[in-house]
């Protein structure tokens, strides 16, 4: 039997906003063709003709897109009817609101047609990311990508008010040729910023004159953020940090520098960071208001725990942390101290697999009235009876989510969903 094969496009008429995603769509016409396709390989020449023959249907159709992700591929080209249809049918794309750019190998020419169009027409994006992936590892010149970099900066200056923008793995670019500096255009709109695997360039200036900036991520680069601390000045609520390692000094200054008015908080690490201490202090002194915190990599240290028991508004909790060279006692009173000291306004905590032998001692000693709980594994009878008591106890808990349960049959799920509600893992979704 078949498999069903639909297009990537949710819409359920002409004048419903629409969300596409572009090398989605081509690989469900890839998926298509070797369907129905008797060969053993997929002729790339029907690949290229049919995807552009429905699209060409679909930008005709009626449909406005609400959410758009633009892949710039030389394995999807695209014919010059389809722009000229474009012209035709503005309506389109001229209502979107979130628009992701994500480039897997050079195409000037194509992407530089498509980032034209969409700056003439379009004025209302609100969320925008420019995305590399390159699966050969090519580096490409940054002469090759002017045309590129200069639409894209036009894209940027002619929004009306852009709140959210993200780029994405151009690390060998030293200068981001004016990208940052036009962010000085929605300097009054700008709400949050986020860099990942990119470079220092002076143009982060720019982000001062953003006064309404209120969320900062910064993701695997280390090496600007000694320099970003000294460079900006602002106050934000939500900060992300994910590096290896983590730099305690910068990040010192940029809670001192937020202090009360930080409020999420996010630190992910897969190395040792180095003065923990330090920056577990800096936590504590500067930033007593913080409501979703999510922790990975710090020492599962009594520092630590004396720094959850001091978050009097904590919500979200997500942990995953280090306790291999702490002994079995020590470990064991640390995860109890840890139980009865979780603020009583937490509601939501994830404890991935740092903890799976150990969580029914949580379970046994904790007194929160939680609302949502997401664990790793129930592998034995001892954590799973520690859970339902945990339930009966609490009486607040309305959800569980596990990823695995091992060496338990059936009857324990239904036998626990007496008395919770088990809904499938998702990934932690305070930030």
């Amino acid at each position: 039997m078949k498999k069903k094969v639909t297009l990537p496009i949710r819409r359920e008429s002409s004048l419903v906003p629409a969300i596409l995603n572009l090398w989605k769509f081509k690989c469900t016409v890839d998926d298509w063709i070797e369907l129905f396709n008797s060969k053993s390989h997929n002729d790339d020449t029907s690949s290229h003709h049919i995807t552009n023959l429905l699209f060409k249907f679909l930008i005709e159709s009626g449909a406005i897109l609400l959410k758009f992700s633009l892949c710039f591929s030389k394995s999807l080209e695209f014919k010059p009817e389809i722009f000229y249809s474009l012209g035709q049918n503005v309506q389109f794309f001229s209502q979107i609101q979130h628009l992701s750019f994500v480039l897997v190998d050079l195409n000037i020419e194509s992407a530089t047609t498509w980032l034209r169009a969409l700056a003439k027409n379009v004025a209302k994006i609100r969320t925008l990311k420019f995305c590399e992936v390159d699966y050969n590892g090519h580096v490409h010149h940054v002469n090759d990508m002017l045309p590129l970099i200069y639409s894209f900066i036009y894209i940027i200056k002619s929004q009306e008010q852009l709140r959210k923008f993200s780029l994405f793995g151009i690390s060998y670019i030293t200068k981001f040729h004016g990208i940052i500096s036009a962010l000085e255009s929605q300097k009054n709109s700008l709400q949050e910023f986020r860099i990942d695997n990119c470079n220092f360039s002076a143009e982060f200036e720019v982000l001062n004159n953003c006064k309404n900036l209120d969320i900062l991520r910064i993701m695997y680069c280390n090496p600007i953020l000694s320099k970003l601390s000294n460079i900006l000045d602002y106050k934000i609520s939500t900060l992300q940090l994910t590096d290896y390692p983590i730099d305690a000094r910068s990040i010192a200054l940029i809670l001192k520098k937020s202090g009360i008015l930080l409020q999420r908080l996010c630190f992910e690490s897969d190395h040792e960071i180095n003065e923990e201490p330090l920056l577990l202090e800096a936590i504590k002194s500067f930033c007593p208001n913080i409501t979703c915190l999510r922790i990975v990599g710090f020492v599962f240290s009594t520092q630590f725990i004396e720094l959850i028991g001091n978050f009097q508004k904590l919500q979200f909790l997500s942990l995953w942390c280090n306790t291999n060279d702490i002994p079995y006692v020590e470990l064991k009173i640390r995860i109890i101290q840890f139980s009865k000291i979780l603020p009583l306004t937490l509601e939501d905590i994830y404890l991935f697999s740092w903890l799976q032998k150990y969580v029914d001692i949580f379970f046994n000693h904790c007194n929160t009235p939680l609302k949502k709980l997401s664990i790793y594994e129930i592998y034995n009878e001892k954590i799973f009876k520690a859970l339902v008591e945990f339930c009966i106890r609490i009486k607040t808990l309305n959800y569980v989510s596990v990823i695995r349960y091992l060496k338990l049959d059936d009857n324990f799920k239904k036998e626990l969903e007496t008395y919770v509600a088990l809904v499938p893992y998702k990934h932690d979704d305070g930030f």
